[in-house]
């Protein structure tokens, strides 16, 4: 049994929060958020991290970016939290579920290409519990239909897909654990770890 949602503990978390307290940095850009984002930069082979205040918000945030406007089309898992959408219909997008692999729990890459119309602008596959979905066939199915890609990777922050981390740095990068990408040479990639976002960005 793997507990989602028991957070980690290191020993040092109440030294942690009396140094934030005395130091009168509870929320912004403190010594922690720096900590925090100069580690990702670093784990992850990125330019620049900037931490969000949850997952939905980095969504949201990749939906204004994709410039999602109403009446597009946004393809997505059938099996996803509800925040994954939410993000896209706040832009006045029409959802369009894809089933999921019942191996891995994420969207079936082989369904896909059947659910593009005209109105679709973006695909939005979500590594569910840190599995990878099928990145290359996903992102050759955009690149063939010119199409946004935004991968949440809100579980998958330090997974890894072929040997790379879900927020690789050769992709423009928003990241916390979600990856946004438009094709072809623009990318945003989006990660979130548990109860925080890291958006991070470059051009390939």
């Amino acid at each position: 049994m793997i507990d989602f949602n028991r957070p980690a503990f290191t020993g040092k978390e109440f030294e942690y929060i009396r140094d934030a307290v005395e130091r009168g940095m509870l929320c912004g850009d403190g010594i922690y958020t720096k900590k925090c984002s100069a580690w990702m930069e670093e784990r992850f082979h990125v330019g620049h991290v900037m931490l969000t205040t949850s997952c939905t918000h980095a969504l949201e945030m990749a939906a204004f970016l994709a410039d999602i406007q109403p009446g597009d089309e946004v393809i997505m898992p059938s099996y996803t939290f509800v925040s994954t959408a939410d993000a896209f219909v706040l832009r006045g997008a029409r959802i369009v579920f894809v089933d999921i692999r019942p191996d891995t729990m994420n969207i079936d890459e082989k369904l896909i290409e059947q659910a593009i119309t005209d109105k679709t602008r973006a695909i939005v596959p979500v590594h569910y519990a840190g599995v990878a979905c099928e990145m290359d066939t996903i992102m050759e199915i955009a690149g063939r239909h010119d199409l946004k890609v935004v991968e949440d990777a809100a579980q998958g922050v330090d997974a890894y897909y072929k040997g790379k981390a879900l927020a690789p740095s050769e992709i423009l990068a928003a990241t916390a654990s979600m990856r946004l990408r438009t094709i072809p040479w623009e990318r945003v990639v989006r990660s979130c770890s548990t109860g925080s976002n890291t958006w991070r960005r470059q051009r390939s």
